[in-house]
């Protein structure tokens, strides 16, 4: 250090201290702030310059050393984990923990599933946790369509649910599940409680199945007899009934196809005749298709058995 403070000297400083009295004469006539300041030679100052860097380098290459020894990182782990360790301390002291949750609009989900997808457990930090995430969470439930979670200080959390509402049953490659209004899956578990709904098929049926069922129990004789409603071209449904009829809705006017098969149903009892099919496409006429029994039958007899 010594050494790299001669640099900052003057450079005839030791000089004029060792002359004769006329050295002593210069020196006198300048003095700080009357004279001329000393100007380092180049080489002086390449040589500070030098020292500098080196210093600079040497500083960085221990910081670096030390970041990547994760010394750093470690101590900066263990100072937060007993920092929170002592906060939670202090909260639990303070009364600030959960201890009660409160779930009400719940009728499918249970609330062991409530508390797990939010992640709450009593005795944790009520100040930890987080309304916002935690109805986020719930969001992802089947059956939860909307969530209202409060925190209710010292010791109290409070969620509101409100559940979808079942629609039908999807069928799909071979699998079935539980859609709402909206067409959106709520469950693929514990189907068999809800085998009184009608089944849709197709991939686009979930999306239009809600209008076909209002438009379907406007006439509520003939809807108790549906079984599935199969999506045909993404334009149009064939509806399956639970005596084994198949019935063709057409593209437009569907409610008005539909009333007027209740009608013929209620006034002629075509179901009790050996109909396999019922086509509804034509708007001024009814076509049926009879079993091969019977169709066989009317073309020996000439007429309709």
């Amino acid at each position: 250090m010594r050494a790299l403070m001669q640099f900052f000297r003057p450079a005839d400083g030791g000089a004029s201290q060792g002359k004769s009295g006329q050295g002593k004469a210069v020196s006198a006539r300048r003095r700080p702030g009357r004279g001329r300041p000393q100007r380092w030679s180049p080489r002086r100052r390449l040589i500070v310059l030098s020292l500098f860097a080196v210093m600079l380098a040497g500083s960085g290459i221990a910081a670096w050393q030390i970041h990547q020894s994760g010394i750093v990182g470690q101590v900066i782990t263990t100072a937060s984990a007993n920092l929170t360790s002592w906060s939670n301390r202090q909260i639990a002291r303070a009364g600030l923990t959960v201890r009660h949750v409160f779930v009400t609009g719940r009728a499918e989900t249970s609330k062991p599933e409530v508390l797990r997808a939010m992640g709450v457990l009593s005795g944790q930090s009520i100040l930890a946790f987080d309304p916002v995430q935690a109805r986020e969470k719930l969001l992802r439930l089947g059956w939860v369509e909307t969530a209202r979670v409060e925190r209710r200080l010292p010791d109290t959390i409070v969620v509101h649910l409100s559940e979808r509402k079942a629609l039908a049953l999807w069928q799909y490659e071979g699998r079935h599940v539980l859609i709402d209004r909206g067409g959106n899956p709520i469950t693929r578990n514990n189907l068999a409680r809800f085998a009184y709904l009608p089944v849709v098929v197709g991939l686009d049926a979930p999306a239009t199945a809600a209008a076909l069922i209002d438009m379907l129990s406007q006439k509520p004789a003939l809807f108790a007899q549906v079984r599935a409603a199969v999506r045909i071209g993404s334009r149009r449904w064939d509806i399956s009934l639970k005596n084994g009829i198949k019935v063709h809705l057409p593209e437009v006017q569907a409610a008005d196809a539909w009333s007027r098969l209740a009608e013929l149903v209620a006034e002629q009892r075509i179901f009790e005749r050996d109909v396999v099919a019922i086509d509804l496409r034509l708007p001024d006429r009814l076509v049926l298709r009879l079993t091969p029994e019977a169709a066989a039958r009317k073309h020996k007899s000439g007429k309709d058995t």
